[in-house]
């Protein structure tokens, strides 16, 4: 081989090093440092510049998700690209750098001088400048490095947990870091390092505050606690460990220590032959979204031997306010085992019983916090709450109740059953099993699933009655209600309610509406019309339309409940439920365009992208891939169906079922690189990633796949190494 070749294949393996070098050291989009070569040139700054002060400043966008959601993921990395490009454009100075440490989370070292609440004002004023229809806030933290000695990666966290303090808050947008950040952490990781054991340790205690019937004040069952009993702290409150025993998902196992210690409690009641009371055991919508809730209470069931009528399932009214067919199923369940289920805190939060005409329950549990303000007004709307439970066949039992003054109130609108401080605490179960000892003080027949006479003595029609007919009622509960009237051709308003006004009319042309015709787009008026014709023929179970109207914000989407009640003057008349549903309408819209958004790329893409459906395990993708790939028009059972139809090379199909295992066990993202057979029967070396798409819950639901041509890189490297032998032969010769 001649000098000049070997020259030449110098310069070759020097300008493959240099892109690898950059594949490894840079972040591909933003075209950044990545956080490894961020870290260690902090330390080579800090270490050449000795006197000098830096500081650490992280920006973390603001619902990023919802703007590729919204707006696709190509807008979302122009924002990244931007982002990167306006930081070291505005920022850039001696001794400074610039990352991107997380998917949206930049992270900028630089001298103290050209820090702080400037800096901040800088990064605020970029993302204001971004031309999208919808506002781009920055979270951003600052540490101020004092302690050179700590690595540069927790300088970055601390920098991070600066500015997840302000995250969701969109008045102020810094946070400088302080010690008491550090020290709240250091508390709630103490807590908990040892949970596992103490809850091996039965430090969790279970306590029970009993629920009474105020007519007699006999002890009908309770409601079980948990408190933690720390060897060292002491008794800790459940307002300090709930909330992070939620974030970390350790409530799922707590929840279900303490349904099995309420069972284990029943079952040995039962063995003595000593008298049993109900209990109820609290379920979270993390335990519903997480769990098979009704397997683990149907086993527990079995196991114990228990009536089903002696365990109470208590679901708290938040809980109800998403996903709403989810919970109905796992309700339906446990009524249908023969379950009582109540709605705990009614009242505390979403306080509406709309949602009660969806999902079966037996008992309402109100939240006296109704009542803080003691008024008529307050009062008023307890009485509705009372009376229209009894209507919907719902049993109520008021929880907090506190003073004499609550027990006769509720006792004289019908509400039977409290528990509260005026009656017991909260008590350790030994203390619980001594009071109920006394016979004299329980009362185990009275289950509260169980009717009494009253119960069928209420008339529907006492709804109409003048003195039950209050304004609370009518506007508060009720929400939008209306008559209309029919002839065929117009629809009028005959009387409605002023929460129907407020939501059909614009102020000034209220008393223009309130006898005139409907007020919807002309092109609904069709569907309007089908829906009162469909609710003639329905009889009790009515029609449901939903509707557009103009208003001064634009159109409004409105779903209207009719049920038709008679013909008077030859016009048919319907009682109907209005609600605001645009929010919702809005969604579903924006889905659409984000799904059509999606199917565009996967067909228009350079690289290739496909979506995994986790639960059906089942992979979609554009016709293009299909025949690239030479697949069926989706692979189903993913990743053995991809293997089954030859698309993997032999020898890589451990790393390619891995990866989707990865996927499958929770973890946000995984890849790999493999040889593949393409349609063509060519063979192609790709790299795969799959992005995990988690809900609300943060339960992986979904999966974006990208596939990367890298046949090209793979060449390069392969090059390279032989360049490399090659060398070493001759050198060798």
């Amino acid at each position: 081989m001649t000098s000049q070749n070997i020259e030449s294949l110098e310069i070759q393996i020097k300008q493959l090093e240099e892109q690898l070098r950059f594949y490894r050291d840079y972040d591909s989009l933003t075209g950044v440092c990545n956080k490894h070569v961020f870290y260690e040139t902090i330390q080579q700054i800090l270490d050449a510049v000795p006197n000098e002060v830096f500081q650490i400043i992280t920006v973390d966008i603001e619902r990023f998700r919802l703007i590729n959601d919204f707006y696709g993921t190509e807008q979302g990395d122009a924002l990244l690209q931007y982002l990167a490009h306006q930081l070291q454009s505005e920022l850039a100075c001696e001794n400074s750098c610039f990352s991107r440490i997380g998917s949206d989370v930049f992270a900028v070292f630089l001298p103290s001088r050209n820090g702080g609440e400037k800096a901040a004002d800088k990064i605020v004023n970029i993302c204001r400048n971004y031309p999208l229809n919808m506002e781009i806030i920055p979270a951003i933290g600052i540490y101020e490095i004092t302690d050179r000695s700590i690595r540069a990666s927790l300088m970055c966290d601390r920098s991070v947990m600066a500015g997840k303090s302000v995250k969701g808050n969109y008045v102020h947008h810094l946070a400088w870091y302080n010690d008491s950040m550090r020290n709240l952490l250091i508390e709630e990781q103490d807590l908990l390092n040892n949970v596992e054991t103490s809850l091996a340790n039965h430090e969790f205690e279970i306590y029970i505050q009993p629920k009474c019937n105020m007519k007699t004040g006999l002890i009908v069952g309770g409601e079980v606690l948990v408190r933690w009993n720390h060897p060292l702290k002491g008794l800790i409150p459940p307002t300090v460990f709930i909330p992070l025993f939620e974030r970390n998902g350790f409530i799922k196992k707590l929840d279900a220590y303490v349904w099995e210690q309420a069972a284990r409690w029943l079952h040995q009641r039962k063995q003595q032959g000593l008298s049993v009371l109900p209990l109820s055991v609290n379920v979270s919508r993390s335990d519903i979204f997480s769990m098979d809730v009704f397997a683990m209470i149907k086993a527990l069931a079995d196991k114990y031997e228990l009536d089903a009528a002696w365990l109470e399932i208590e679901v708290t009214e938040s809980a109800y306010s998403s996903r709403t067919d989810e919970i109905i199923q796992v309700i339906s369940q446990l009524m249908n085992e023969g379950f009582t289920v109540s709605m705990d805190d009614f009242g505390s939060g979403y306080s509406s019983l709309n949602i009660l005409k969806d999902i079966n329950i037996n008992v309402l549990k109100l939240d006296m916090r109704f009542l803080d303000n003691n008024d008529r007004k307050s009062k008023d709307i307890v009485e509705s709450v009372v009376h229209m439970a009894k209507w919907l066949d719902l049993k109520v039992i008021a929880e907090g109740v506190e003073n004499r003054e609550q027990v006769d109130f509720l006792l004289g609108i019908g509400c039977v059953y409290a528990q509260g401080f005026y009656y017991y605490r909260p008590m350790k179960l030994t203390a619980f099993e001594e009071l109920i000892s006394d016979e004299s003080k329980i009362d185990v027949r009275d289950h509260l699933n169980q009717k009494t006479l009253e119960d069928w003595q209420l008339n529907f029609k006492d709804l109409f009655h003048e003195d039950m007919m209050s304004e609370a009622l009518l506007n508060n509960i009720l929400g939008q209600v209306v008559l209309y009237s029919f002839d065929g051709q117009d629809i009028r308003v005959m009387k409605a309610n002023e929460q129907y006004y407020n939501l059909m009319c614009e102020h000034d042309m209220m008393d223009f509406y309130k006898h005139d015709e409907l007020p919807i787009l002309e092109e609904d008026r069709p569907l309007m019309m089908a829906a009162l014709l469909k609710a003639n023929e329905n009889g009790d179970k009515g029609s449901e339309v939903i509707v557009r109207r103009y208003s001064s914000k634009g159109v409004l989407w409105v779903k209207i409940r009719l049920f038709y009640l008679s013909e008077i003057n030859n016009k048919d008349i319907y009682y109907a439920s209005v609600s605001d549903v645009s929010d919702y309408m809005e969604t579903i819209e924006e889905l659409k365009l984000a799904e059509k958004r999606f199917y565009l790329t996967m067909e228009s893409g350079r690289d290739t992208i496909f979506e995994l459906d986790i639960a059906t395990r089942t992979a979609y993708y554009a016709k293009h891939t299909q025949d690239d790939f030479g697949l069926s028009d989706c692979v189903v059972n993913a990743p053995e169906g991809f293997i089954e139809q030859g698309s993997v090379c032999e020898g890589y199909e451990d790393d390619f079922i891995q990866m989707y295992q990865d996927i499958y066990d929770g973890k946000d993202q995984a890849n790999c690189t493999i040889q593949a057979h393409m349609g063509d029967d060519s063979i192609v070396w790709n790299h795969i990633t799959l992005t995990a798409v988690k809900d609300e819950n943060g339960k992986s639901v979904k999966a974006v796949g990208l596939i990367q041509n890298v046949t090209k890189e793979k060449e390069m490297e392969m090059r390279k190494k032989q360049s490399q032998q090659t060398m070493k032969v001759n050198s060798a010769g």
